[in-house]
């Protein structure tokens, strides 16, 4: 009997040791596990970092080109305007010829946008008392005449102050402006006048 409780107590003992045993080997695994764990969670941590400084860099990166592209547009308009611009200052001059009281024929280089008298005056031509009143609609001696079809082509009509005016020049006819009235444009390039043989001032009248 006492035989038997030894053997049996012996077993028991074994089975603790193989117990403890496992125990400590599921320990060790759980241990080993814990750390491939957190060496994973480690390397997801520096992997997203990574990730989130390449998307930074990416959206930087974007970001330059776009302004880049933008530059180079607005260069391009930069360009294209100057361009436009330097023609249009080529086509701001045209000729007027002016026919003075003698007969003699006088061509002048013009800029667009100035009227007659200015035509005139800024290449100092030789018409005495041309323009005494400066352009101030006071004295009729800017008197010019047409030819028909080009007095047809003006953009404007007189007005009823330059018809008064016009009703005291010199040698008035149907195609009589008065030049300070009367703007240059593109389309009178090559445009001849004559002044009239002789000079009215209505402030004298």
């Amino acid at each position: 009997m006492s035989v038997w409780t030894a053997d049996e107590n012996d077993n028991n003992n074994f089975h603790r040791v193989i117990f403890f045993l496992l125990l400590l080997l599921c320990l060790r695994f759980v241990c080993l596990n814990c750390n491939f764990l957190v060496k994973m969670l480690r390397a997801l941590s520096r992997l997203n970092v990574t990730s989130q400084r390449s998307l930074f860099m990416l959206k930087n990166k974007e970001s330059n080109l776009h302004h880049s592209l933008q530059s180079v547009v607005r260069h391009e308009e930069l360009s294209r305007s100057f361009c436009q611009s330097q023609t249009t200052l080529q086509k701001k001059m045209i000729s007027v010829t002016f026919i003075s009281r003698d007969g003699d024929s006088m061509k002048v280089n013009a800029k667009v946008g100035d009227t007659f008298l200015d035509a005139a005056i800024n290449n100092d031509v030789d018409l005495e008392g041309f323009g005494a009143c400066e352009g101030t609609l006071s004295c009729s001696t800017c008197h010019i005449i047409f030819k028909q079809e080009d007095f047809d082509k003006l953009p404007d009509k007189p007005s009823d102050e330059e018809m008064d005016m016009l009703d005291l020049a010199y040698g008035l006819c149907d195609t009589s402006r008065l030049g300070c009235q009367i703007t240059l444009t593109e389309s009178m390039d090559g445009i001849v006048v004559t002044v009239p043989a002789q000079v009215a001032d209505a402030r004298n009248r």
